[in-house]
């Protein structure tokens, strides 16, 4: 009896399946590396996804002297995938493996899907204990599947990358199996460089294959304009991959998972479907419809998609594991622990359950734990890149300092910090407070925010890879991540980042977690302009003309247009849509729509109890959203040029602009052209004409700035700064027009000069001019305190004339705070032991004795 035999024997006999005589039936098969070609028609029908005409040609060659053992692992690979497990068991007793590691993987998974893990993983040791010497690299399916048969008995994957797979790819360029086994194996450990990479060249070989084509998607790879199909709905590459193969489960599933996450649950489910009319007993399938379920709250559902997907293997830690990230991934992290925790349970050694489970702990608030499951993915795998990434960030972070205060924790680096710590940790709060008052909502648990110093550091500390340079902060209930202003310097406003993101804070409390993208996105845009009118997305040309020509998507699918390139459309029109409850109902009423939601009601329902039902909230909203939209530049016309208007208006610029003063995009290209041509008069006069018909003009190109731009020609500094502060009114992260601001403020009243130099600290809070600014206007104003805090700023930023700021803040507290003044004078005295100012400052300041 082979080893095979022997193992499934016991684990047939445990179960009293089958005749104990079955075991005795083997059929000789010869190795693979013989006519490797002659399965290649049954290959082709599978992968197209024709499995039942694969299978019938295998059958065929079934008495052919050349069945292979190849010919037995497709067949296997067939009936897997369709959902026949009980017959690929009884068809894998019959075969006589030979030392083909092919087929003995594939008998491996046949064990593992019926539910016999334990029986599974000793024919792995008996197989890698057999095998006295690598086999050489005559024939690709040997080392390929040696390099697995290693991955999955725990052998260092970097050492298989290294010494298995990457020669078998360069010794046998022209076949596919070792690029899909190295995609497949940087996709495990989250190297998505190396996996777009190796696909893309598989890709290049071998075009359309849909293994590839969804190796492509899952690196995160969009599809490119050129293979883009709009009006097929060929818009990724899993759409191509489908393309391919209709009943390619593994798409159908990725599709499925990518709808989930655009909380769009009613396509995701079609496509669960699709995959369950492929493999009706598919547990991935099974415990994605169990996710969806407990997301809408059906518990019975949830359950009997449970059943189902353990019906085979009732131990299988994959179940819990997916329902776990799906979970997590709709930041409904306290269920996801729950299965996360689960699936360590059934399978403690596995480094990518630790991973996810430790990595949504972190997110969770559960730091201490989280921390040790990424340190235990890290020792098991390490290989594992977010692993890696996350606890080498974790050994740099460490030790910052957190400032602390009424439930709210920032963590900086030192160096950000002493500049700006206390200034984020007082905003924190502040924000924290205000909107947990208005919302009706307690934490019951401490707010962490975490100011990263670089892009990167925010990266991986949110995502475990670097990437995600299009957020400024993610906020994940009680954990905030952001980009340090220092790895983002004047390229947003942080204050308005972090209001925006601790408005998620509350609402996702508020919720238990179950509130739809587009409310929180909207409450926490909306709470923005609360703040300030420069703060948060406002109405534009584009957004007017979309809103009046009714191209919006109806509320409950708002959620879609964060999924796509309609982004920032979409954070506005939901902010929209809650300035129009806020409004039309009241915040009384918003409280009783969260409450609703966190209780587990859907939205339109909860929308229905405490507002109105759907379509006349929808009708009613229209009506609002139009309103608002007509009365920005209602006298514009905001059409852009068409080739033949564009070339009328390059024969006569001034004519045309004249024939047609109305015309917004002609007109600031125009602006543009006079400004180009030092015409700063012309450019003042057409600025002031563009802005009558729009004051609170938003648009990315402003005429506010264009306006400051001619005035400062003209040497008009009033008009200059007059056009820069209603800009910045406007436009709270305009960092160049802040700065410029501030470079004129010098003979301003001190309070005027405040506000400037808080408007620069808002994008750039490492701007040594605004806080010397505001140290000086601060004491004009006898605000010690404020004057306090910017020379504190501004001394760790270790400036050139450090022995004068010393001195000028030992002068300000010598009366308040002398203890403190005195300190400060003998700092002065350190580096320039001459100073005759603070010499005598300190002869003045009295010693202070306990």
């Amino acid at each position: 009896m082979n080893f095979h035999s022997c193992i499934v024997s016991d684990y047939v006999r445990s179960i009293n399946h089958l005749p104990a005589i079955f075991f005795f039936i083997s059929l000789t098969l010869i190795g693979s590396s013989v006519l490797s070609g002659e399965i290649s028609e049954a290959r082709g029908a599978f992968l197209k996804g024709n499995y039942d005409e694969a299978l019938e040609l295998l059958k065929s060659d079934e008495s052919s002297r050349f069945y292979s053992a190849s010919h037995a692992a497709l067949e296997l690979r067939v009936l897997l995938e369709t959902g026949r497990y009980p017959e690929a068991l009884m068809r894998s007793l019959e075969v006589e493996m030979n030392y083909d590691l092919e087929l003995v993987l594939a008998v491996v998974d046949t064990l593992r899907v019926n539910g016999q893990p334990r029986f599974a993983d000793e024919l792995l040791k008996v197989y890698a204990s057999s095998i006295d010497a690598p086999p050489d690299f005559e024939d690709l399916f040997k080392p390929v599947a040696y390099a697995e048969l290693l991955i999955a008995g725990g052998v260092d994957a970097k050492f298989v990358l290294e010494t298995y797979l990457e020669p078998a790819r360069e010794a046998f360029p022209d076949q596919r199996e070792a690029y899909l086994a190295i995609g497949r194996l940087a996709l495990s450990k989250h190297d998505r460089a190396l996996a777009a990479e190796v696909y893309q060249a598989g890709l290049n070989r071998f075009s359309n294959d849909p293994e590839f084509l969804l190796g492509m998607h899952a690196s995160g790879l969009p599809l490119p304009v050129t293979l883009a199909r709009p009006d097929e709905g060929m818009l990724s590459y899993c759409d191509l991959a489908l393309e391919a193969n209709p009943n390619y489960t593994d798409a159908l599933l990725q599709r499925a998972d990518d709808y989930a996450r655009a909380k769009d649950f009613e396509e995701a489910a079609s496509f669960l479907e699709r995959a369950l009319a492929v493999n009706p007993v598919h547990s991935g399938v099974w415990a994605r419809k169990a996710a969806l379920a407990l997301m809408n709250e059906a518990p019975i559902d949830a359950e009997r998609a449970l059943r189902e997907a353990r019906a085979f293997w009732k131990d299988n830690p994959a179940v819990p594991e997916i329902i776990g990230i799906s979970l997590a991934a709709h930041y409904r992290f306290e269920d996801a622990i729950s299965y996360l925790s689960e699936a360590r349970l059934l399978d403690p050694d596995s480094a990518s359950i630790r991973f996810e489970l430790g990595s949504n702990q972190l997110r969770f608030g559960q730091y201490e734990a989280g921390w040790a499951n990424v340190a235990e993915a890290h020792k098991l795998d390490p290989y594992n890149v977010a692993a890696f990434n996350l606890v080498t960030l974790r050994d740099k972070i460490q030790d910052y300092p957190i400032l602390e205060h009424d439930g709210v924790q920032v963590r900086m680096s030192p160096e950000d910090s002493a500049v700006f710590g206390q200034h984020a940790l007082d905003l924190a709060v502040e924000s924290k407070n205000r909107l947990a008052e208005k919302y009706g909502v307690t934490l019951d648990q401490p707010m962490l925010v975490e100011l990263l110093p670089s892009q990167e550091d925010f990266a991986i500390r949110t995502f475990g890879l670097p990437g995600g340079e299009s957020f400024l902060g993610v906020c994940f209930g009680p954990l905030i991540t952001m980009t340090s202003p220092r790895g983002r310097l004047g390229r947003a406003n942080w204050e308005s980042v972090l209001w925006h993101e601790i408005a998620h804070t509350i609402t996702l409390a508020a919720t238990r977690h179950r509130i739809p993208r587009w409310l929180t996105e909207g409450i926490s845009v909306y709470e923005e302009r609360q703040v300030r009118e420069g703060w948060g997305r406002g109405m534009n040309g584009a957004f007017r003309e979309r809103f009046l020509s009714d191209d919006v998507s109806v509320i409950t699918d708002l959620d879609r247009g964060f999924a796509g390139e309609d982004v920032m459309f979409a954070y506005y029109h939901s902010s929209l849509v809650v300035e129009y409850m806020m409004q039309r109902f009241g915040m009384e009423s918003m409280q009783a729509v969260l409450a609703d939601v966190g209780a587990g009601q859907p939205i339109d329902t909860a929308l229905a109890r405490s507002m109105l039902p759907m379509e006349a909230l929808e009708a009613d909203f229209r009506d609002f959203a139009k309103e608002v939209a007509r009365a920005y530049g209602p006298d514009l016309d905001w059409s852009p040029l068409s080739d033949e208007e564009y070339t009328a208006y390059r024969e006569d610029p001034e004519a045309w602009v004249a024939a047609h003063p109305n015309r917004y995009e002609s007109s600031v290209m125009l602006l543009t052209l006079k400004l180009e041509n030092s015409e700063w008069e012309a450019a003042r006069d057409l600025a002031k004409r563009i802005i009558a018909g729009e004051p609170n003009n938003r648009e990315s190109y402003n005429p506010y700035w264009a306006l400051s731009k001619a005035c400062r020609g003209l040497g008009d500094l009033a008009g200059e700064r007059s056009a820069l502060e209603q800009l910045l009114r406007l436009n709270a992260d305009a960092s160049d027009a802040a700065t410029r601001l501030l470079e004129i403020s010098n003979t301003l009243v001190a309070p005027t000069q405040v506000s400037h130099a808080d408007l620069v600290l808002e994008t750039n809070p490492f701007n040594e001019q605004a806080y010397r600014m505001l140290a000086s206007a601060s004491q004009e104003t006898e605000d010690t305190p404020r004057a306090e805090a910017a020379y504190r700023s501004l001394l760790a930023l270790d400036p050139v004339d450090v022995s004068r700021l010393h001195y000028e803040l030992a002068d300000l507290l010598q009366e308040q705070n002398p203890d403190v003044a005195r300190r400060q004078v003998l700092k002065a005295l350190e580096t320039n032991p001459r100073f005759e100012r603070a010499l005598e400052l300190l002869v003045k300041i009295p010693p202070q004795y306990e």
